[in-house]
């Protein structure tokens, strides 16, 4: 059975791949970035809501 590669996505840049643009990351995980986002809670705050926002665009059909 062939083994399937995971292109992780970016939790911060919403829909897109992750690109590894923090220095020494392997992926989300580890990737300063996203700890940095999650750890301030005005920027946790924004993205829970930018998730929201794409999720009642998909939901409805929109964009």
């Amino acid at each position: 059975m062939p083994q399937r590669t995971s292109n992780p996505r970016c939790p911060i840049r919403l829909g897109e791949p992750c690109t590894l643009c923090f220095p020494g990351a392997r992926g989300p995980q580890d990737c300063g970035l996203v700890y940095l986002v999650q750890s301030d809670p005005e920027q946790r705050e924004e993205l829970a809501a930018r998730r929201r926002e794409r999720h009642l665009t998909r939901d409805l059909g929109v964009g």
